[in-house]
């Protein structure tokens, strides 16, 4: 993960964990390109309710609701691999379909982290989510999984590349209590030096830690 040319983000939801682990890495001119494409293309009515949707999911959350933005690892928190500090976005909040889930994507030149933590019913629950992101990340990043016990016991890593082989990418996949989190880290297009382990096992712990303060306060 060194800084190159542009920037690549990766976005994950709960609802991509619920039906499969969709990881897609792009620079800005190819999401401005796809959401411009999106909009000719929908109908009115369809968009209107996607406009509802991202409103309600994003900027503004039903009374009260639960401050899931807290289970997040502050930028602060992640340890700086170059010279530019971590930087987040704004987190967004998914509230349906359940279970609901709160992302953010993190970004230091021109690396980029997309954590999503799913917050389930129970352990049960989060488990059998845990089993279907990682049955998909192989579609999505090459590479084999191994376990990472040293940010939770059930902690899994793959480290390789997009599959089109054009970025570095990784997945770091565990549960903490009744969450799942799915962490994406993604370089820029022609870097393709290994995310390190190290790294990826660093992140892993100050976000297990943001989840054990938080989540007992979740109201």
């Amino acid at each position: 993960m060194n800084p190159v040319r542009t920037r690549a983000i990766v976005r994950v939801t709960a609802a991509a964990v619920a039906l499969g682990l969709v990881v897609a890495g792009c620079g800005k001119d190819e999401d401005k390109s796809s959401s411009s494409t999106t909009s000719t293309t929908t109908s009115t009515t369809t968009s209107t309710t996607t406009a509802a949707d991202t409103t309600s999911a994003e900027a503004t959350t039903p009374a009260g609701t639960p401050d899931y933005a807290t289970l997040l690892v502050k930028p602060a928190d992640i340890p700086q691999v170059g010279n530019t500090p971590w930087a987040g976005d704004a987190p967004k909040v998914t509230l349906t379909p359940a279970p609901p889930d709160v992302s953010q994507t993190y970004t230091s030149g021109t690396d980029a982290i997309n954590i999503s933590v799913i917050v389930s019913d129970d352990a049960s629950q989060a488990a059998t989510g845990l089993t279907g992101a990682a049955n998909s990340v192989p579609s999505q990043v090459t590479g084999s999984p191994v376990p990472l016990p040293a940010v939770t016991p059930d902690a899994t890593v793959t480290i390789g590349t997009s599959v089109d082989g054009k970025s570095a990418m990784a997945a770091l996949l565990f549960t903490v209590e009744r969450t799942v989190v799915v962490a994406i880290f993604s370089s820029a297009p022609g870097d393709l030096n290994p995310v390190p382990q190290d790294f990826v096992e660093a992140v892993g712990k100050a976000q297990v830690a943001a989840i054990q303060e938080n989540l007992p306060n979740l109201k």
